[in-house]
């Protein structure tokens, strides 16, 4: 697959063989998630998320923020009326958040959030359902919704306490904290901070480093890691035992146990 780029009004997205780039590219905003970002979000990731070609995703912004969140000037607007119900207001916000969200989950990629600056609210959210988080120095986590007197949305209650642990995730979010990048990387809440000016670059090599990874383990361990809270240890075994199966009928696998026969490196190809 060659490299191409692909803009749209609010997210450019580049292909650099089997990595591909979303940058959500409106920093006058602060790459809020307004209804035209979410859209522009969705159609790529969907995009993505079709093509076998692609093995790996950063996820990026442009200015100061990685995203600031949803539109407050909106939400402003939303309640004093003038744009109708609230509720009426919020929820095809949420619900395309959360198709955005789930996506990236299902998502058979490893996906990365390359954490550029401040991410608020449903921005701090939308880099934690990412599967790995690199912090630029400059990176600034803000959950936000206590200040406003909201709760959360985007998934934050849910992968919060799958990242810190369900009791440092209410204490968290009943804190308030802004979590600049040592702490965020001291709280477990990054994976890695780097300069701002290496941020990119190291966040495509760690993707190229994971795009040479067999897509099935990739997408077998995302499934599992997701379900395991939820399954009991009878159930877990079962799909962990279903996934492991599937993948000896991959021939990706018999790459692997060769190249491991043969003291060589495997090519895993994703068939």
């Amino acid at each position: 697959m060659s490299d191409s780029r692909v803009t749209a009004p609010c997210v450019s997205r580049t292909i650099h063989g089997p990595v591909a780039v979303l940058t959500m590219d409106r920093p006058d905003t602060g790459n809020v998630l307004d209804a035209e970002m979410l859209d522009d979000l969705l159609r790529h990731t969907t995009a993505l998320a079709d093509d076998p070609a692609v093995r790996a995703v950063v996820l990026t912004g442009t200015g100061k923020a990685f995203s600031l969140g949803g539109d407050l000037a909106d939400f402003e607007r939303a309640l004093s009326g003038q744009v109708g119900d609230p509720a009426a207001y919020s929820r095809p916000l949420t619900g395309a958040l959360g198709t955005v969200v789930r996506t990236l989950r299902e998502m058979r990629a490893c996906v990365i959030a390359a954490v550029n600056g401040q991410a608020a609210g449903a921005g701090f959210a939308l880099a934690l359902a990412c599967d790995l988080r690199i912090a630029s120095e400059r990176a600034v986590l803000h959950f936000a919704y206590g200040a406003l007197g909201a709760s959360t949305d985007g998934g934050m209650s849910w992968f919060l306490p799958r990242v810190v642990g369900p009791a440092r995730a209410l204490a968290l979010l009943l804190e308030q904290p802004i979590i600049r990048a040592p702490r965020a990387l001291r709280e477990g809440l990054v994976n890695e901070v780097v300069p701002a000016t290496d941020l990119l670059d190291r966040a495509l090599r760690t993707a190229g480093h994971l795009a040479a990874s067999a897509p099935h383990a990739v997408a077998a361990a995302k499934r599992l890691i997701d379900a395991s809270h939820r399954n009991t240890l009878d159930e877990h075994l079962t799909m962990e035992h279903d996934l492991f199966a599937d993948g000896l009928r991959t021939r990706d696998m018999r790459r692997g146990l060769a190249a491991h026969r043969q003291g060589d490196v495997p090519v895993f190809e994703g068939d």
